[in-house]
């Protein structure tokens, strides 16, 4: 294995602690100190917003300046603003303004990961992307674990999450000094500034573009239930224990670990089929979580949805924008589709404190919907051929 493939793995994996902690911590933060469903909506909200402008440029940047540095001010911008979390007031403007900050560290990381990784080895990316994010789920089982570990030590109050915030911003600060050790191999070759236009511009392959239809549901479905009111489902609609919430958690990420890592070993002819299959499971199963009256049932159907629905479709999908997207303008492709396809991710978190406020089942339960409804583009998709910009693809092992 080359050495920036190491690299990208270990830092991998310490991205993954430190957002295990930090997502399932925050909520819980924020309902300590007495914020509202609706103003953690707008919370959320609001950095969604900012990620679809930023997603794009930070692709474009990529392409400008190289991947590196980017990648590094990233991880370094995320890691600071984790840890600087519990320091500042909670008032609604400061803490969307870090959950902000924090936001575009990662999902500028999230863009340019797998422009990296399919730029260092194409051959055996699905399987490799699998394996990569597989693990790193399994260390944010790992993070959530630990705040399981630290509550127990310590007890459960503010002062806990401070402590687990600064764990998770300095797990990812690690990260961003081992970066430097990364040896650049891309070359620039988009050197303009990339124009306001570039937004609205949508010169993609047509698949590309049915892709960023179903990512602009699936991300309003998904986050309906996926968003601040995760883990307050459990707490809020069975009165579960924080941890019990927590086991669950953990076991969250775990179940998409496991089909993450599996998945290059198998063998899928139609990877169409298999993404729409993958999408509408995962929604039956977050209805289903919904419905059923007990914490354990509701539980069991709710970790389904991984398993059998975000495992398969996550590295197909990711597959897919790697091989339409042309090479001279990757990371702005990548990032445009992308960026878009978080669009629904910016309204959802509003609409779940109103669905909350009247009833805790009802995000989950519109969730699941929304999320089947989202495979309803992939109907159009055809994978026969690559872009004729592209690099030719590895044949199709999945």
């Amino acid at each position: 294995m080359k050495s920036n493939l190491r690299l990208l793995l270990g830092i991998s994996l310490l991205f993954g602690i430190s957002t295990g902690i930090y997502e399932y911590v925050l909520p819980l933060f924020l309902d300590a100190q007495k914020v509202s469903y609706q103003n953690m909506g707008v919370i959320f909200a609001l950095a969604g917003l900012v990620m679809v402008v930023a997603r794009i440029y930070m692709g474009g940047l990529a392409d400008r300046w190289g991947r590196k540095p980017l990648y590094g001010w990233a991880l370094a911008v995320c890691g600071a603003a984790s840890a600087l979390t519990p320091f500042v007031p909670t008032y609604w403007i400061w803490q969307t303004l870090l959950k902000t900050l924090r936001d575009i560290g990662s999902l500028t990381r999230e863009t340019i990961y797998p422009v990296i990784l399919y730029e260092e080895q194409r051959a055996g990316f699905l399987n490799r992307i699998g394996k990569y994010r597989g693990f790193e789920f399994l260390l944010q089982a790992g993070g959530t674990l630990l705040v399981l570990v630290v509550i127990n030590l310590i007890g459960p109050g503010i002062g806990t999450y401070r402590v687990l915030f600064l764990i998770a911003g300095g797990a990812v600060c690690l990260a961003a000094l081992w970066w430097t050790r990364f040896t650049e191999t891309y070359r620039p070759q988009a050197q303009r500034i990339l124009p306001l236009r570039e937004l609205v511009n949508f010169d993609l392959h047509r698949n590309l573009l049915l892709i960023m239809c179903t990512g602009l549901l699936l991300s309003f479905g998904v986050t309906l239930s996926h968003s601040f009111f995760l883990q307050l489902f459990f707490i809020k609609h069975f009165h579960a224990s924080e941890q019990v919430t927590i086991w669950i958690m953990v076991a969250h990420r775990a179940t998409i670990a496991l089909p993450l890592l599996l998945v290059g070993n198998l063998r899928i002819q139609n990877l169409r089929a298999w993404y729409i299959v993958g999408i509408c499971l995962e929604g039956v199963t977050i209805a289903g979580a919904a419905i059923v009256p007990s914490l354990g049932w509701s539980a069991a159907i709710f970790l389904l949805h991984d398993l059998v629905g975000a495992g398969l479709w996550t590295p197909i999908q990711a597959m897919l924008i790697q091989r339409y997207s042309r090479d001279a303008t990757r990371g702005t492709e990548v990032g445009k589709v992308l960026a878009w396809s978080s669009v629904g991710a910016i309204f959802a978190p509003i609409v779940t404190g109103i669905l909350a406020a009247h009833s805790s089942a009802l995000p989950f339960l519109a969730s699941g919907v929304l999320t089947i409804c989202a495979a309803v583009p992939l109907c159009w998709l055809k994978t026969d051929a690559p872009s004729p910009a592209s690099a030719t693809p590895e044949p199709v092992v999945l």
